[in-house]
């Protein structure tokens, strides 16, 4: 797998978009079926690179997401794989003779016969001080990542809808508590689960709170939140922010079918409503974002990929 500045083949079978876990799989296994194989993206690593403790991935009791892209990374070093890194795809258009010319911001130009798409998703962020800072040190982005590591402490969940709540619930059945719900409005989540808060005696709901910054040496240690006016601190050792995501794949909209969250619609082998385009990992509206799906979704779409090539 070559980083280094390299002419694009004339055509390749497959460009992969994205270099995250669903993506860094997919090259690998195309690459091994003997598919020629790009992978285009703006970095290596996507999401999982924000990781500081991944002890949910089989083989693994406890690696750090750098550690674990690196090991993916390595991986697919061993295979033919063309990698563009530092260019983002901006348009995907149809060729006319059944392939795709991929085009990059930077003015790459990609002829293919098919395209996975693995772009994974952005989190909205707060954008308050203190939450870059200590990602990965008590700031997190997934509860179902990341709870286990928060057994008998105070946390937050910040969010007004039904992941925040959700997230609530998970930690608190994993153990963790007290745990603050904090969203600007009231919390929007289906009856049963806004039930489910209201008897949980570990969750309390901080409702019309905005939170102003995120504290600590090191660590997570306080959230400030602003209410009434006035100014109050809650001490927590974890924050989880759960105010949705932004859509990383724009260049997709109007020629794959999305639901409404903007996620890409697959069937069981990955395909899209579009023949030749697939797509794998947090993209997806498959359930369960997590790094081991996303890879097993990589590895699911590079052999539905080589089916679709050998059937032409």
């Amino acid at each position: 797998m070559s980083t280094q500045p390299i002419a694009p083949k004339d055509r390749y079978d497959v460009v992969i978009i994205g270099a995250g876990p669903a993506g860094l799989t997919a090259g690998m296994y195309s690459a091994r079926q003997g598919l020629v194989t790009a992978l285009v993206a703006g970095s290596i690593g996507g999401q999982a690179m924000w990781a500081k403790h991944v002890e949910n991935f089989i083989g693994w009791q406890l690696v750090s997401g750098p550690e674990l892209v690196e090991r993916f990374h390595e991986h697919v070093h061993r295979f033919d794989v063309d990698c563009f890194t530092g260019n983002l795809v901006n348009a995907i258009v149809p060729d006319g003779a059944g392939g795709f010319d991929v085009f990059t911001r930077e003015g790459l130009v990609l002829h293919t016969a098919t395209v996975i798409i693995a772009t994974g998703k952005a989190v909205n962020r707060l954008a308050i001080p203190g939450e870059d800072a200590l990602l990965g040190h008590g700031v997190s982005y997934c509860a179902t990542c990341d709870a286990a590591f928060f057994v008998g402490k105070a946390v937050a969940v910040i969010g007004p809808g039904e992941s925040a709540a959700d997230a609530a619930l998970e930690l608190s059945t994993l153990g963790a508590g007290p745990i603050a719900l904090v969203s600007e409005r009231p919390v929007v989540a289906p009856e049963a689960v806004l039930a489910k808060l209201a008897a949980d005696p570990a969750i309390a709901l901080h409702e019309r709170a905005k939170p102003l910054r995120i504290e600590g040496e090191g660590h997570v240690e306080r959230l400030i939140l602003s209410r009434d006016g006035a100014e109050e601190a809650l001490t927590v050792c974890g924050v989880f922010i759960e105010v949705g995501s932004i859509k990383a794949d724009d260049f997709a909209m109007g020629l794959v079918e999305v639901n409404d969250k903007g996620e890409i619609v697959i069937d069981k082998s990955g395909a899209t409503s579009t023949p030749g385009i697939y797509a794998a990992g947090d993209v997806t509206d498959e359930f369960g974002k997590q790094i081991i799906i996303a890879t097993g979704q990589g590895a699911r779409a590079a052999m539905a990929v080589n089916r679709d090539l050998k059937r032409r």
